[in-house]
C-alpha cells in the first residue's frame, strides 16, 4: 500500500515538473489576412491565426479557422446597446457575466442546457468605416476562443 501511494506520488510530481518545464502555453500565431480577397466591400487587414480563412458569405465575410475560430465580420456597425438588452433577455441561452462590456465591445459567457458557453460582439473603426463583428452562431466555443476572435477583430485597420 505505501508502494503504491508513493509511486503515485512521485507520478503526480512529475507530471507538476513537465507542466512547469513545458512553460506557459502560446497561442496560435497569428498573421495578417486580407479581407479585401474576399470582398471589396471590406478593403481591411486583421490578424488572425495562422491557416484562416475569409470568405463572402452573403455581404459579411466569414474569417474562419477550424470549428473554433468563425468571425462574421459586416461592412457596418453593430448596435452594441441593443444586442446587450437582447443578451440579457435571452431565455434560452442565459446570461451569466459580461467579461468585456464596453462601449465598442461585449465579450460574455452564457448556459445553455447548463452548459457554458461564450461569445463576442464587437465594433472597429478602421479607414474611416466602422465594422462590426461576432463569432458565428452555433458552433460552442470556450473562453479563450471567443477572447481570441476579439483580440483579432479588435487588430482590424484599413488596407494600405
Amino acid at each position: 500500500m505505501k508502494k503504491s501511494i508513493m509511486v503515485i506520488g512521485l507520478i503526480f510530481i512529475v507530471s507538476c515538473w513537465a507542466v512547469f518545464a513545458a512553460g506557459p502555453q502560446a497561442g496560435p500565431k497569428l498573421v495578417p489576412l486580407d479581407l479585401s480577397k474576399a470582398s471589396d466591400s471590406f478593403p481591411v487587414v486583421m490578424q488572425a491565426p495562422e491557416g484562416a480563412t475569409a470568405a463572402d458569405d452573403f455581404g459579411n465575410v466569414l474569417i474562419k479557422k477550424g470549428a473554433n475560430f468563425q468571425v462574421e465580420v459586416s461592412s457596418s456597425a453593430k448596435d452594441i446597446e441593443s444586442l446587450k438588452k437582447e443578451i440579457k433577455a435571452n431565455t434560452l441561452n442565459k446570461l451569466k457575466a459580461f467579461l468585456v462590456e464596453t462601449a465598442d465591445a461585449l465579450l460574455y459567457e452564457s448556459t445553455v442546457m447548463g452548459k457554458s458557453e461564450f461569445h463576442f460582439v464587437a465594433n472597429v473603426k478602421a479607414g474611416g468605416t466602422t465594422f462590426g463583428a461576432e463569432d458565428t452562431k452555433g458552433p460552442v466555443y470556450n473562453r479563450a476562443d471567443a477572447e481570441l476572435m476579439l483580440k483579432c477583430f479588435q487588430t482590424l485597420t484599413a488596407k494600405k
